[in-house]
């Protein structure tokens, strides 16, 4: 069973309703889930995790509760630099969290494996790479300049890295699939609130299209 993950309800509402049959509805850790089938694939479906925390949480949950293969986080992402366009499609190879610093020497960069996605990820229009979560929104240039300097990122968001790391600490397969809809920086915040609903949904409609006319297999 594969497992999808967004942040907002509206980010899977398209998902949902590509569930036929829809075999379960109830709540998870006191969100909203549901089970069903799109195509040949069995379906987890949950949301509303804000935050690396959250977002590891509800990770762990699903692959405890439920035995997932593999799970796949969407939703929204800042880019950290002004030539990605709005609507820009960005598929996770690896993940860092860009406030963490540690004291001991350890891999910041996560690379989870990502085999059950391969035909997915060579199916669609999308531009592959690192993606740093960090618990703010960053909303000055100074600060994106910063994070793109320290993990050379294409977009930051405030969750991948969390579920990325619960992944591969528990040996599941794992993709972000993240639109852009806001440039870092001082009009991060506006371009946000203008584009989140002209773009939103689309990653959770690219992933319905694929799954209800192909079998994802993670073994």
């Amino acid at each position: 069973m594969l497992a999808v993950v967004g942040i907002l309800p509206k980010e899977v509402e398209l998902l949902v309703n590509a569930l036929k049959p829809k075999l379960e509805v109830f709540e998870v850790m006191k969100r909203p889930a549901w089970r069903g089938l799109i195509g040949d694939n069995e379906i987890l479906i949950s949301c509303g995790c804000v935050g690396k925390v959250e977002t590891a949480c509800l990770a762990q949950k699903l692959i405890d509760q439920f035995k997932i293969s593999g799970l796949i986080l969407i939703g929204a992402a800042g880019a950290l630099k002004d030539d990605i366009t709005f609507g820009t499609l960005i598929a996770g190879t690896e993940y860092i969290e860009y406030d963490f610093t540690p004291r001991i020497n350890v891999d910041l960069i996560l690379q989870p494996s990502q085999v059950c996605f391969t035909q997915f990820m060579e199916s669609g229009d999308f531009v592959y790479g690192t993606i740093a979560s960090g618990d703010r929104f960053v909303s000055s240039e100074a600060m994106a300049k910063e994070i793109y300097e320290s993990t050379s990122a294409i977009c930051v968001d405030m969750d991948s890295a969390a579920a990325a790391k619960v992944c591969v600490e528990n040996g599941k397969d794992f993709l972000a699939l993240k639109v852009i809809v806001d440039v870092v920086g001082s009009k991060a915040v506006e371009q946000y609130i203008e584009n989140h609903p002209k773009f939103g949904m689309k990653p959770a409609m690219v992933l319905a299209e694929f799954l209800t006319n192909n079998f994802m297999f993670c073994g």
